[in-house]
């Protein structure tokens, strides 16, 4: 948001609500509480031209790279970033991607969003797309990606205040627009905090740096944190501004590096990437496909390997599954993890069905509080999102049961963007464009003199590959270089019932069910004329065949809610389908390069003696091996993000989670926690 630094404030100016906006000009968005418009209503853009795009030297300076990272500290309407994108765009010379990570405390609804775009119509054919993308439903505190522009464009808008989200981000940017309202205004983002944490998140061979004012506190920040500050003519009638250079970096072995400093530990430091053109991926489900695709749009030539004769054979097969938020009542790591999973997932997957390629409905679910445990976690939600009846909102029993299409004995939270979608047809859709080897068995995988080689169980051997990412269930632990992992992840069976659609209109004469039913089970609505019913949670049980007890089972949770049901169904008339999940002890999945087993035993066998970190060597690795597995039940909302992990990972593209996060997800975990705690042993 390109300020102006004259921007008139208001008498009660402290009392309006910091997100609040009002119009000027027509389509110019006005902060009362900051006392400032949020671009130029002269010539916004030709301002952000001027100052943002010439002040970084583009768009020469992304030419002839495969990819540019744009860093920003104030999203607001998208000028910066649209401008950008048309300038690359018109760049026959540009790089083969652009990356946008910004950040706002306040993001814009989607409205007003498409309002102020109204003021650029030469801008029209990518704020479209953009509002396309932008969610209708509020934007959460966190980091959100949005893939734009056929998977070449990615744009990452990190919700909150812009120092917090900056210190705690990595993101080899390239160049800097030091963007928001006014120093005068906002002082306190001008801080000297925000200009450390820019230069932590540069790329180490160097960034450089424009903003609109030339203000004292702009000044001295940049270079006490290692910018190297000029001044430049400013835009129409300002004197001055800023434009800044940060030199490159070397890492501690004196060598430029593209490492990403993902966390203060270097047990959790990313192996440098290098260029990888040719990607195979180990197993055919939702983690494997996702993986598949998010490596695809970065132009890596990908082989898919499945042992079995399809794709989508275990838990992804299941003809429906819930694509239901996980919102929980505090911010914990795995609840924000999940909360950037399910928005991630429901965006690709309303891409696709928008497009007819997947099968899918965004009815909505109901969740029933079912248990005083369940009545609580519910009421700490609704606490924590009461304002935001777009994403949760409070249901009594009659409203709950209006909504589902039958009465319900209790009452619940509604979450209106949710609903279902169909496994199968959403794994095809991701591998329709790659080249799947189906029945074959990877059984090693060996270095070569080119890469990496694979071989099968029938002895065939196919390579070479620049990378292999492991993203099978189980099996993964029966590879030698993630053998470690079989103490780590476990099954769980999971068995559906298949209901057919006469069996609910027999026990109700007005059933139309609606929405998904969530309760301690779950029903979904109709579809190919049978609900499902689910699902059992087997611990330690790697069996799939079905089974008349799980069936009644499933039954028996669904009359406490249906009672009516109970005269109509029969256990062991019912078909189904049983599949197991591989879950971890902390209900995270694994994400990331595979460790190096003995070589980490070794390298931090005394860790827990609180030594520090710039003692040990950065983290060891199998070369260009990297795992994606433990979803556990919720692989829908949890493996098409993990997959744009990787995918960035692999390619050295900025990262779509903050660093916490990444470190909660990488698969050494297990053993830095294992060696602090005494557990294991060199």
């Amino acid at each position: 948001m390109t300020a102006k630094e004259d921007g008139i404030g208001t008498p009660d100016q402290e009392t309006v609500e910091a997100g609040f906006i009002t119009w000027r000009d027509g389509n110019v968005p006005f902060s009362p509480h900051f006392g400032d418009v949020y671009y130029n209503p002269k010539d916004g853009l030709a301002e952000t031209r001027y100052v943002f795009l010439e002040g970084n030297n583009l768009p020469a300076a992304w030419q002839a790279k495969d990819s540019f990272t744009i860093g920003e500290t104030g999203f607001g309407t998208g000028l910066n970033f649209l401008a950008a994108w048309q300038c690359w765009a018109q760049d026959a010379n540009r790089s083969r991607h652009l990356h946008f990570v910004s950040v706002e405390k306040y993001p814009l609804s989607r409205d007003d969003m498409i309002r102020a775009h109204q003021s650029w119509p030469e801008l029209a054919e990518f704020s479209t797309q953009l509002g396309d993308v932008w969610p209708h439903e509020t934007m959460l505190p966190g980091v959100h990606r949005f893939i734009l522009g056929d998977g070449k464009i990615s744009l990452t808008l990190l919700i909150g205040d812009a120092i917090d989200c900056w210190s705690a981000y990595s993101g080899n940017i390239d160049c800097w627009f030091l963007d928001g309202f006014a120093p005068s205004r906002n002082p306190d983002m001008w801080h000297p905090s925000l200009f450390a944490a820019l230069a932590n998140a540069s790329n180490p061979a160097g960034a450089t740096l424009a903003t609109f004012t030339a203000a004292r506190i702009a000044r001295d920040g940049l270079e006490s944190a290692g910018f190297v500050v000029s001044k430049r003519k400013g835009f129409a009638y300002k004197r001055d501004m800023i434009t800044a250079a940060l030199p490159a970096h070397p890492d501690k072995d004196g060598a430029d590096s593209r490492l990403y400093e993902i966390a203060e530990d270097p047990w959790f430091n990313l192996p440098t990437s290098q260029a990888h053109k040719s990607v195979a991926v180990i197993g055919g489900g939702m983690a494997g496909a996702a993986c598949a695709d998010a490596l695809r749009k970065r132009d890596c030539a990908v082989t898919l390997f499945e042992k079995r004769d399809q794709l989508a054979s275990m838990a992804s097969g299941n003809p429906i599954g819930m694509l239901e938020p996980y919102l929980t009542v505090d911010h914990a790591i795995t609840g924000r993890f999940y909360e950037a999973g399910y928005r991630y997932s429901h965006r690709m997957v309303k891409r696709l069905a928008d497009r007819g390629d997947v099968e899918a409905d965004f009815c909505g679910v109901l969740e029933l509080a079912t248990s005083p445990r369940k009545r609580e976690r519910l009421d700490g939600l609704l606490a924590r999102l009461h304002d935001k009846p777009d994403l949760v909102r409070a249901m009594n029993s009659d409203e709950a049961g209006e909504i589902f299409g039958l009465s319900v004995p209790m009452d619940g939270v509604f979450y209106p963007s949710a609903g279902w979608v169909h496994p199968p047809s959403l794994v095809h859709a991701l591998t329709r464009d790659i080249d799947c080897q189906l029945a074959t068995h990877i059984t090693d995988i060996l270095d070569g003199p080119d890469g990496k080689i694979l071989r099968a169980s029938d002895g065939r051997e196919f390579g070479p590959f620049d990378c292999v990412v492991i993203a099978g269930a189980l099996e993964t632990s029966q590879l030698a270089q993630t053998a470690w992992l079989s103490d780590q992840l476990n099954p769980v069976r999971g068995q559906i019932s298949y209901c057919p659609q006469e069996v609910i209109s027999n026990a109700y004469d007005s059933a139309n069910i609606r929405c998904v039913l969530s309760y301690k089970g779950y029903l979904t609505p109709e579809r190919n004329g049978i609900h499902v019913i689910g699902a059992t949670f087997g611990r330690d049980d790697d069996q799939t065949d079905i089974r008349t007890d799980d069936h009644t089972y499933n039954i028996n949770q669904l009359t406490k809610i249906l009672p009516a049901i109970s005269e109509h169904i029969s256990a062991d008339k019912l078909d189904g389908r049983a599949a197991l999940r591989t879950t971890t002890a902390d209900h995270l999945p694994l994400i990331g390069p595979a460790p190096d087993f003995d070589r980490y035993l070794a390298a931090y066998h005394d860790i827990d003696k609180g030594k520090k970190g710039a003692r040990y060597i950065n983290a060891p690795y199998h070369k260009d091996v990297y795992i994606c597995t433990g979803f556990g039940a919720r692989g829908l909302i949890g493996a098409p993000l993990a997959a744009e992990i990787l995918a960035s990972e692999i390619c050295a593209m900025p990262l779509p989670l903050e660093k916490a996060l990444m470190h909660a997800l990488h698969p050494a975990r297990f053993i830095i926690r294992g060696l602090k705690r005494r557990h294991i042993s060199a």
